[in-house]
């Protein structure tokens, strides 16, 4: 096989090119918000709450709707609660995230098993995903939410930047720290939502911290950060599917795993000419 056909042969199918567009538009999403979960210390925020939303996912499949209709209030709730924490009670982000985690988590169980004798929850598709079964609905609808995402960004970047970074600052500056600290937190929910209903916990995670913690050892101005997270974000995207594909191996695990390879692979040269 020459290695034009072995680059064009996966993307025939188009299972696999709706992957590669989810793949790519998570691509940019990710790395974007993720550059500012590593400044503000919220590197567990993606894994907390990818579980603290189990209880909204299980009030929907109790009232027999899809899980997707009860995880983004849940996601919402969860980031309003971290941040009234965080600044009502002087608790670290890390701390706040870890009660609520386990808090949340628990509740979803215990309401699984009182009022979900007949729920059927798939817990593998959950975690891994099914991105190669994305439709061209979950195209669209992750699509809006990353333009969303850019939307908010552009008429907020100065203020992320500077809270992110200076929050007393910004405080003295007359900036509202407050609203920016819960729209960022909001921002994370969606993306971490929508990304979870196309590909899974594990990927979303590997998406929104790895890229962004590797951009953030290449290079030290924000735009120069952002732009190496996409970057490492679509080579990662784009590895994991062609590993998956001619690897026989799943597609959200090979992506997952490429980016954590690709972060590896940053710090040991960041190493070597430090």
């Amino acid at each position: 096989m020459d290695v034009i056909s072995y680059i064009i042969e996966p993307f025939q199918y188009g299972f696999l090119l709706r992957a590669l567009a989810v793949a790519v538009i998570i691509s940019i999403t990710c790395p974007l918000v993720g550059v500012f979960v590593i400044t503000r210390g919220y590197g567990f925020m993606g894994d907390a709450m990818a579980h603290s939303i189990f209880p909204g996912m299980a009030l929907a499949l109790i009232a027999g709707l899809s899980p997707w209709f009860g995880m983004l209030p849940a996601a919402l709730v969860f980031a309003f609660l971290i941040g009234f924490l965080i600044r009502k009670t002087g608790i670290e982000a890390d701390a706040a995230i870890g009660i609520l985690f386990a808090s949340l988590f628990a509740l979803g169980i215990v309401m699984i098993s009182i009022w979900g004798s007949n729920v059927n929850v798939n817990l593998e598709d959950i975690l891994l995903g099914q991105i190669l079964a994305v439709t061209e609905s979950d195209i669209l609808v992750t699509l809006g939410v990353t333009i969303l995402t850019l939307v908010i960004f552009a008429g907020y970047f100065k203020e992320l930047v500077f809270v992110s970074f200076d929050p007393v600052g910004a405080e003295v500056a007359g900036i509202r720290v407050a609203w920016i600290d819960y729209l960022l937190l909001a921002l994370i929910s969606v993306v971490v939502v929508v990304t979870i209903q196309a590909v899974g916990v594990i990927l979303v995670l590997a998406m929104l911290i790895a890229p962004a913690a590797a951009a953030s050892l290449a290079a030290n101005k924000i735009f120069h950060i952002i732009g190496y997270g996409i970057l490492f974000a679509l080579i990662a995207s784009i590895a994991g599917l062609y590993t998956s594909y001619y690897g026989n191996l799943p597609s959200g695990a090979s992506i997952a795993l490429a980016s954590g390879i690709i972060f590896a692979i940053v710090a040991i040269v960041r190493r070597r000419i430090s």
